[in-house]
């Protein structure tokens, strides 16, 4: 996708979702108790992470919408995502790792859950393969939440047949994901990426209903979304089998705010400024270098007061994640669009 025809806004989003993320770890690292305190929606980073799912299943899908599904457009597709994916991951990895041997035997507190292994150099390259993890035991890798990057590189790859589904069908992707995510020994998340897919397929039909709409109608569907994304809360006997059925109840309500998003030209101006979407253009570095951060902070100062380690955090995660954007990510992009420039975008 273009820089003129991106949706700046919802590179925004993405990068408010990163940060909660970060949030959630900083507080779990340095108040743990005040975790489940009852603002932790504010902190929710399942959440988080379940929208960088459905967000990337749209974004995707909008970047390849009016491509044609060949095995020329499919590799082309695959060799961007690869570009985007590898070079700064494995950077961090690296890095990591090398911070890692300073502090491996200090870890205490909540950290003590991760980095229970001591990695050599043949771990790294294992864990650099990421579409295929060696070892799956995040407690045993060096970056733990990885986990998400190889959910998202795999599904990723079978974004185009989805997308392809979806334009014959739309309805028909997220009733065959939904299917084969109850019958086969699948990945579950598959299914958020298929709601990011269907939304797109239907973008415009969404976005002509919620223009319709009054501005109390407008107020209903982000009320029910934020009410979806408490079920647990609300109804916590009956969570257990709400998951059962709606596979995670949360994608759901997170549907519905991307829903909100694309058609509200009032959120999109909220989120239309420099510093928002710079947040979310660093987004992936953000993610991937913070956890590492938190642990070396907490060796330093494990009594920390919350705020200001989240200050510290925060502030260092974001000088570093823009390096990493203009001097890795940035230059790989365009290595993708150059090399592989059968498909429109990222």
């Amino acid at each position: 996708m273009s820089e003129k025809n991106r949706y700046h806004f919802l590179d925004s989003s993405r990068g408010i979702a990163a940060l909660v993320v970060l949030l959630a770890h900083t507080i779990k690292t340095f108040s743990p108790r005040s975790f489940q305190s009852t603002f932790n929606f504010i902190w929710d980073s399942e959440s988080a992470v379940l929208y960088f799912f459905i967000l990337s299943g749209f974004v995707l899908t909008e970047s390849i919408r009016s491509e044609k599904l060949s095995i020329t457009s499919y590799f082309n597709f695959a060799g961007k995502r690869i570009c985007r994916i590898y070079p700064v991951f494995i950077v961090v990895l690296i890095v990591s790792f090398l911070l890692y041997h300073f502090f491996s035997n200090q870890i205490t507190g909540w950290l003590t859950v991760y980095w229970k292994d001591q990695p050599n150099a043949f771990d790294v390259i294992k864990q650099a393969v990421l579409i295929k993890r060696f070892p799956n035991d995040p407690a045993l890798r060096i970056l733990p939440h990885d986990w998400t990057l190889s959910i998202e590189i795999l599904i990723s790859l079978a974004l185009p047949f989805l997308a392809w589904i979806a334009n014959k069908k739309s309805w028909l992707v997220l009733v065959s994901v939904y299917l084969m995510v109850k019958i086969l020994p699948i990945d579950s998340f598959i299914f958020d990426f298929a709601i990011g897919v269907f939304i797109s397929s239907q973008k415009e039909y969404l976005i002509s209903v919620w223009k319709r709409m009054n501005f109390l109608g407008h107020l209903l569907v982000v009320l029910l979304a934020l009410i979806i994304l408490q079920t647990q809360k609300i109804l916590p006997n009956l969570s257990d089998k709400i998951e059962l059925v709606f596979i995670h109840s949360k994608s759901w309500g997170l549907a519905f705010l991307l829903i909100a998003l694309i058609s509200s030209i009032r959120l999109q101006k909220m989120l239309t400024n420099k510093f928002f979407m710079l947040q979310g253009k660093i987004s992936y570095s953000f993610y991937l270098v913070h956890f590492i951060l938190i642990g070396i902070l907490y060796q330093f100062q494990p009594q920390m007061h919350l705020i200001t380690a989240f200050i510290l955090v925060y502030s260092t995660t974001f000088m570093i994640s823009v390096f990493l954007y203009f001097s890795i990510e940035s230059p790989w992009i365009q290595v993708g669009k150059k090399c592989f420039s059968g498909t429109k975008g990222q």
